[in-house]
């Protein structure tokens, strides 16, 4: 019997944070409806703003959520 290795699987993503995981045109709707200014007026600027394509040192990594969490913080209070 020859088995298949788990790699070549379907994957399901067991961990994710709803700070990391919304979408920049939500952020983007959050923060013009409670007047908090961002990073960028458009979705493709949000993402150019706070995107990470390389590794990132604790505190950068961190300013990136500092610029729109305000927008997203209180979003259940809406």
């Amino acid at each position: 019997m020859t088995q298949t290795p788990a790699f070549d699987k379907p994957k399901v993503e067991l961990h994710v944070h709803l700070d990391g995981a919304i979408r920049p045109e939500t952020i983007l709707y959050y923060g013009r409806k409670r007047g908090i200014p961002l990073p960028a007026d458009t979705a493709e600027g949000l993402k150019n703003a706070i995107g990470m394509d390389e590794p990132l040192s604790l505190p950068d990594f961190l300013a990136k959520f500092d610029s729109y969490m305000p927008a997203i913080a209180h979003i259940s209070l809406l």
